[in-house]
């Protein structure tokens, strides 16, 4: 019988669907739901398999097809406990169902609700999605509509898009569906949020194991720029390869298909994250999965030795926050990609001086390759997607690769303050540890060599 608190589990990674006659297409990954006696939900798992054959990304254990199988679990765990069918669902049943995802309390927390409005309704979003699916396949079920069953109506609005081009989106409003808020703009986190969060990881009661992890997530988020995504699905391989070139390969999430970004990193952050593959990730490997079935993945449970489901970062980035008492800003995992883009650009501000955002303007006229370089790094699919960046910073007329040199040993310099502030706490903490002294040398020892390489510019002919 299915896990009560699961309704779904994932297909193996030897499934193969048959769309085509004589040919086998590879389903790995795609969410099965139940019912909670156990017993399968054929018309939800209809749904998932149209997504399937639409391409829904399914990486990461599941990818969109599991948040749309999470998404259809409230309904299938409600219509299960009222005895009631899909479509037999009338607009008395959603209502009832809508208002018991909003007043849920937090089992942790009862003086609090489960989840927000905006959660509440992208629930019932995917929930209207596949109501919609219903009714189609069904003749004469007259199940959504505005004078169907649910009395439900499709709307067409815009929303702007980061580049101000304005895009038709349509999706299913009924009126106990909360509204969602006005989007706002994330902002960047603060160094002073980003020192706090590091402090209280180190001061956190957690095992060694897991405090490198936490540590070595929040540094790859901030020396990335990475999506959260991005981060989750990074490999020892990737890291092995940074080494020799520089450069760390990023799964590209916002762009179709197996495409990847490269962003540039300092040896010294390699070698703290190279330290962790070896003396803490590797260990859980050996006593869990064991090292034959290693599968690569960087970020590991400490009891599996399984790959890290994207919500398992956002959740360790909370309980990072929580412990450092941060109420006063907004420290999410995209703040730190915010961060990230944010000093590419006021980096280049400090290195050109420019002094108002009518000369950044006019230097955005001969700085395409920059541009293109910076687009390269963040994953941004247009040029323009990049102007809400634009009055933070901008490369002009000066030497590209001294521009680019300098920002990497201001890099080096940083990453090397974070590794030192972090080492002290851990000596602090432990006893005469050699492998850590041997750890702190190899680092200090990677960015005095970066820095060399980077600083040693060739002197200019006097005229």
């Amino acid at each position: 019988m299915i896990n009560q608190n699961k309704l779904y589990s994932l297909t193996t990674a030897d499934l193969k669907l048959p769309l085509h006659a004589g040919r086998g297409y590879p389903a790995n990954d795609v969410p099965q739901l139940f019912w909670p006696d156990g017993t399968v939900c054929w018309l939800a798992n209809m749904y998932l398999l149209s997504g399937y054959k639409k391409g829904r990304s399914r990486r990461n254990n599941g990818g969109t097809l599991l948040t749309w199988a999470k998404n259809l679990s409230h309904i299938i765990r409600w219509c299960h406990l009222n005895k009631v069918d899909f479509i037999d669902l009338t607009d008395s049943h959603f209502a009832m169902f809508v208002n018991s995802l909003k007043i849920e309390k937090d089992s942790e927390d009862p003086t609090q609700k489960k989840r927000q409005d905006t959660q509440v309704a992208t629930i019932c979003s995917t929930i209207l999605s596949f109501l919609e699916f219903l009714d189609k396949r069904i003749v004469g079920l007259n199940l959504i509509g505005p004078t169907s069953k649910i009395r439900a109506e499709k709307k067409t609005f815009q929303v702007v898009s980061k580049s101000g081009r304005r895009i038709n989106r349509s999706g299913w409003v009924h009126e106990s569906i909360p509204s969602a808020r006005k989007t706002r703009r994330r902002q960047p986190i603060s160094t002073s949020a980003v020192n706090r969060l590091y402090e209280a990881n180190a001061a956190m009661d957690a095992s060694p194991f897991i405090s490198r992890r936490r540590y070595i997530m929040l540094r790859l988020l901030e020396i990335t720029g990475g999506r959260r995504m991005e981060v989750a699905l990074l490999t020892v391989k990737d890291i092995e390869n940074a080494t020799k070139t520089g450069e760390l390969q990023l799964f590209n999430a916002k762009k179709p298909g197996d495409t990847y970004r490269v962003v540039p990193v300092t040896q010294a952050d390699l070698k703290e994250i190279l330290s962790f593959i070896k003396h803490y990730r590797h260990r859980v490997i050996r006593s869990t999965i064991g090292l034959s079935n290693d599968h690569g993945s960087l970020f590991i449970g400490a009891e599996s030795g399984q790959p890290l489901e994207i919500n398992t970062l956002t959740t360790e980035l909370y309980l990072i926050r929580k412990a450092a008492g941060i109420e006063d800003e907004e420290a999410c995992l995209h703040s730190f990609r915010h961060r990230f883009i944010t000093n590419v650009f006021r980096n280049l501000i400090k290195t050109h001086h420019y002094q108002n955002e009518s000369e950044l303007r006019r230097a955005l006229l001969s700085s395409e390759t920059l541009k293109l370089q910076v687009m390269e790094w963040t994953g941004h699919s247009s040029i323009e997607s990049l102007d809400h960046y634009i009055h933070l910073a901008f490369e002009a007329e000066s030497n590209f690769q001294m521009t680019l040199d300098l920002l990497q040993a201001k890099k080096v310099v940083d990453s090397l303050y974070v590794i030192l502030v972090d080492y002290n706490k851990r000596f602090q903490s432990t006893k005469s540890n050699p492998d850590l002294l041997r750890s702190l040398k190899e680092t200090i020892a990677a960015a005095a060599s970066e820095l060399h390489v980077l600083l040693s510019q060739p002197e200019l002919d006097e005229e």
